[in-house]
């Protein structure tokens, strides 16, 4: 959780107490909390606190002691009767939305600071109190007031960005989408704020949006994403939905030139993981949209250098060459991998299977296809005929019929 007060530097050990008890035992205890020793100092307050169970310092130093003893709720009951004793002492109030914050009661802490904003307007009064107290409005969804503390903040710091963060998340709720956007941009070209954190933002919008939404605003996204590429291009995540944006659109030639990009920046960062992903992906797409076998079984081969185990490059690779019918054992022997690291994967399971069937080992076969079976190959056509046929050269004719009707009907 966000710390309450960037902007005051509180001292609470050296504040003057409006009730003063002058015995040697509050000193002695005051020493010993200003010196960490709060176990030691709670049994002396405690003591001092049976003799004058309404003496408002008391309550509020045993209060400072059970809280850094994390007994937050006996610190919740004297800091509150320290305050009812002297309601205008703002170090009692500041103790008290410190601890609800402790406790993590969003709404009561910021009660308390949004009293210190009001007490004490020329400490208190700062972009981080403004926005505690906006986001307890917000999570309260009095999403008019949240909005109003949050552009107070936002006066005081223009580029505050969990107040810019706040904002734009109100925005959002109440359906205001060119004030999302807008605060959307001020965000991101923030400097403050993390890369990563930018990318998983948009990454999330996208994630949570419709076609309608994006039919609309497409535009506005992609132009959002771009400029996020642009300020911050050793973030893979931004050049990731970078391509997700080309895929939608399905230009498969900015699909292969984003995955260069993402491949260079793997290189870049000694990344192999990353690395391999992007020359998969860029694999996948010569394979499949461009008709381009030769430059998809090569740029396979440079993924598999980068990560020999990455199970969608072995797999996708040793699936296509079966279709050609070549390189079969070559293809058996990447598909073996990809069932040794993930055996109840039926997509797996059935590529290998039919490569088995292809080299004429339909007995060898059968038992990888009922694997794949139990593990969701009957939801897919594929399989269930690929798995007839090797039913149907092991002379089994009646079930060979039976999941070739399943097939069937899955393609209707």
């Amino acid at each position: 959780m966000r710390k309450l007060f960037l902007y005051a530097a509180l001292c609470l050990l050296c504040c003057t107490l409006h009730a003063q008890t002058g015995d040697d035992l509050f000193l002695t205890a005051t020493a010993a909390y200003s010196e960490g020793q709060y176990s030691q100092a709670k049994l002396m307050f405690s003591k001092l606190h049976q003799q004058n169970p309404e003496d408002d310092a008391v309550n509020y130093y045993l209060g400072l002691c059970e809280m850094a003893l994390r007994d937050l709720d006996a610190a919740e009951k004297h800091l509150l009767q320290a305050a009812e004793a002297d309601s205008t002492n703002t170090w009692y109030i500041y103790a008290i939305a410190s601890l609800y914050d402790a406790k993590h009661n969003q709404v009561r802490s910021a009660k308390y600071v949004e009293k210190l904003i009001k007490m004490a307007p020329a400490l208190y009064n700062n972009p981080n109190t403004l926005s505690v107290v906006a986001d307890a409005k917000a999570a309260s969804l009095q999403d008019s007031l949240a909005l109003y503390y949050y552009n107070q903040a936002l006066l005081l710091d223009p580029e505050y960005a969990p107040a810019q963060y706040g904002k734009i998340e109100i925005s959002r709720r109440m359906g205001n989408f060119p004030a999302f956007f807008a605060g959307l941009e001020d965000f991101i070209r923030n400097e403050d704020v993390r890369p990563e954190v930018k990318s998983n933002y948009l990454t999330v919008l996208m994630d949570n949006i419709d076609s309608p939404f994006y039919w609309v605003w497409g535009d506005t996204i992609n132009r959002l994403v771009d400029l996020d590429r642009d300020l911050h291009p050793e973030d893979y995540d931004i050049q990731l939905l970078k391509l997700r944006m080309c895929y939608i659109k399905q230009d498969w030639e900015a699909v292969l030139a984003q995955c260069g990009v993402m491949a260079d920046l793997a290189r870049s960062q000694n990344d192999n993981e990353h690395l391999a992903e992007a020359l998969s992906i860029a694999g996948d797409v010569y394979y499949q949209q461009m008709e381009d076998r030769q430059k998809a079984y090569e740029t396979y081969e440079q993924a598999l250098l980068a990560d020999p185990d990455r199970t969608s490059v072995l797999n996708n690779y040793a699936y296509y060459l079966s279709l050609e019918g070549r390189k079969l054992r070559k293809a058996l022997k990447m598909s073996r991998r990809t069932i040794e690291l993930e055996p109840d994967n039926a997509t797996y399971l059935d590529t290998y299977g039919w490569l088995l069937y292809l080299l004429h080992r339909p007995k060898e076969a059968k038992p990888y296809f009922k694997h794949a079976m139990l593990y969701g190959g009957k939801d897919s056509a594929v399989v269930l005929e690929h798995y007839s046929k090797v039913l149907e050269a092991l002379g089994e004719q009646d079930l060979a019929t039976y999941y070739k009707n399943l097939a069937d009907q899955k393609n209707k």
